[in-house]
């Protein structure tokens, strides 16, 4: 909770903990040397069109810990999950210079649109090796990113 101004995005991972968007294997944390979690990186299914994805949402490193590459640790790990197990495309809302770094590119070039308005640029896919041109449309994300 206190990677973010409000509870919104803490309570976003606990109700896809409940939902089946929930894929454990692609939920990362980041420990310190006392076992306490410094980073989070959550990949969630979402749909696609017909075909699914993934969502990479919320991404929290606690204040104390920002700025030093636990963000960068913990999503490059997600990806890496994500690409071993056979997934295909992942989507992302943020920073493009930020989530550019990971390969991230705006989502219209994958023929992917989002289901909100965002400024150009910020809503933005990710083509794992496995990716093939499928899946592409209108993603919809799971119920619990409708309370954030």
């Amino acid at each position: 909770m206190a990677a973010f101004p409000g509870p919104d995005e803490a309570d976003l991972v606990d109700a896809l903990r409940r939902d089946p968007a929930w894929l454990p294997e692609l939920s990362v944390v980041a420990v310190d040397d006392t076992g306490l979690v410094v980073g989070h990186a959550l990949l969630s299914r979402l749909r696609v069109g017909e075909g699914p994805g993934l969502a990479l949402a919320p991404v929290a490193v606690a204040p104390e810990w920002q700025r030093k590459g636990v963000g960068e640790l913990v999503v490059r790990a997600a990806l890496v999950a994500a690409e071993e197990a056979g997934e295909k495309l992942v989507v992302v809302l943020g920073d493009p210079d930020y989530y550019g770094r990971f390969g991230f590119i705006p989502a219209q070039r994958h023929e992917v649109s989002g289901p909100f308005e965002v400024p150009e640029g910020y809503f933005q896919t990710l083509a794992l090796p496995g990716y093939d041109g499928s899946p592409r449309g209108l993603c919809r994300y799971p119920e619990p990113f409708e309370a954030v």
